[in-house]
């Protein structure tokens, strides 16, 4: 099935809110690099913000292959597994100026929800995507909400 736009159950899953209870949920962003393979990041909650249901925001650690390639293409995908169903988002992606002063400096994107492709058998049930555990659960999560609250600006 494909949608337009992020659905309220999405809105919510990426509002950049209930951090704590997120914070083992990852997506992959996947991006096409300069030799035309794709490449593979992930992505954490703490790290992509749903301004609208046709605008993402996302936070990138400055330099990145992904960061470099997303500014050349002008395109990603965000992959991704909630309230099971298999999710890919296709965006098209702008690089949003530096603030200054930031508490944590990142390439910031603005990203237009081109389509998403949600994947759901009638005979299975999708029960989980990436999942990871925090080394540092409150420095992890205390920095994500800083990082949300600048893709906010």
């Amino acid at each position: 099935m494909i949608i337009e736009e992020l659905d309220a159950e999405l809105m919510e899953w990426l509002s950049g809110t209930n951090l704590e209870h997120k914070q083992h949920e990852a997506m992959q962003l996947l991006t096409v690099s300069e030799d035309q393979w794709p490449h593979q990041a992930m992505i954490s909650m703490g790290e992509v913000i749903a301004i609208n249901p046709r605008q993402l925001r996302l936070a990138l650690w400055q330099g990145t292959q992904t960061s470099m390639n997303m500014s050349k293409t002008g395109k990603a995908t965000l992959i991704a597994v909630q309230g099971h169903r298999l999710l890919h988002i296709r965006i098209e992606v702008e690089l949003l100026p530096e603030i200054r002063r930031a508490v944590h400096p990142r390439d910031r994107f603005e990203a237009q929800v081109l389509q998403v492709r949600v994947d759901q058998a009638p005979y299975a049930e999708i029960t989980s995507g990436i999942t990871f555990q925090l080394k540092d659960e409150l420095g992890a999560i205390t920095r994500w909400k800083e990082t949300i609250e600048e893709l906010r600006k």
